[in-house]
């Protein structure tokens, strides 16, 4: 069987789609996917051990394409347990969100008039594919009434919310650190789907390590939840070790506290026994530098963090 770093199969993807359309690089995905099987093998601790880390034993890949109206995403989940391995290719497309539509006419019956503008901003954002409009139509979150606003995000009703949702996953990685005050909405239905679109983000295998990293070191700053902070984490796998470094001290400095705190109990998982602090992540990367042939792998430049 063929073994695969994720490293290698993320810059092969990258390749292979760029090249031939996405046709071939679905094919080569699932190629992929056979010799990540493989890599069980070869880098038995990081997948090897699902005691050292709750989601050691599944290794999950993204690749989302846009054309017009419609987003085409692939996913790739490749599972151990119990001893056995299995590979999960799904394939599925989604139309550009038409938020006025698909809201329950009872719900936009009962906004008034200044909330139900702010709707209709979202969808113009939308419509027009502009990711800066958006934002300044989730600013009227905030702003006071008497400037045009909703005057803070507990005025906010649920359907603009949920729409705002809706509308940030369809820009993806460029909308991804916007996502994280919904994670932290009280309605659950609205703050895992705001998780699920930013950790469909993380998966995306178009981002390189640094642009990676800035997500997780602004998230970090923010999200309390145990769980959600253990998938954040575990993005660090698919950086560099200097960019791996420096974003594990950042969040050691940054961080919240519940980020700190997981990030601790799995330092030795992300570098090696005895490493706990700021002092030792970079002994450990001294010890361990960069590879010349990192770039062609993990993408990217420096300035683009």
């Amino acid at each position: 069987m063929i073994l695969c770093h994720w490293r290698y199969c993320r810059a092969y993807i990258m390749q292979i789609t760029m090249k031939n359309g996405i046709k071939i690089g679905l094919v080569a995905l699932a190629s992929i996917a056979l010799g990540a099987v493989g890599a069980y093998y070869f880098i038995g601790g990081v997948f090897g051990d699902a005691k050292a880390h709750g989601s050691a034993h599944e290794l999950r890949l993204a690749k989302t394409t846009r054309s017009g109206k419609v987003k085409k995403i692939t996913q790739i989940s490749v599972k151990r347990q119990a001893g056995e391995k299995s590979v999960r290719i799904v394939e599925s497309e989604t139309s550009r969100p038409d938020i006025l539509k698909d809201a329950q006419i009872n719900d936009i019956d009962q906004l008034s008039e200044l909330q139900k503008s702010v709707l209709k901003d979202i969808q113009a954002a939308l419509d027009a594919d502009d990711i800066r409009a958006l934002r300044k139509a989730l600013s009227r979150f905030t702003a006071s009434i008497q400037k045009g606003g909703l005057g803070g995000y507990s005025n906010v009703p649920r359907v603009i919310r949920s729409a705002a949702v809706q509308a940030l996953g369809w820009f993806g990685s460029k909308a991804a650190v916007d996502l994280i005050d919904f994670m932290a909405d009280s309605d659950e239905d609205i703050s895992s789907e705001a998780f699920d679109q930013f950790e469909l983000v993380l998966q995306d295998v178009s981002l390189s390590d640094y642009e990676r990293a800035a997500i997780v070191k602004a998230t970090a700053k923010a999200l309390t939840d145990s769980e959600r902070i253990d998938t954040l984490l575990f993005s660090l796998i698919d950086m560099r070790n200097s960019v791996k470094a420096d974003t594990a001290a950042a969040i050691l400095s940054e961080g919240t506290e519940q980020s700190k705190a997981v990030l601790r109990e799995q330092m030795d998982f992300y570098f090696e026994d005895g490493v706990s602090t700021v002092d030792g992540i970079n002994k450990w990367l001294a010890e361990n530098p960069d590879d010349p042939d990192d770039d062609e792998f993990y993408g990217g430049d420096k300035d683009s963090e």
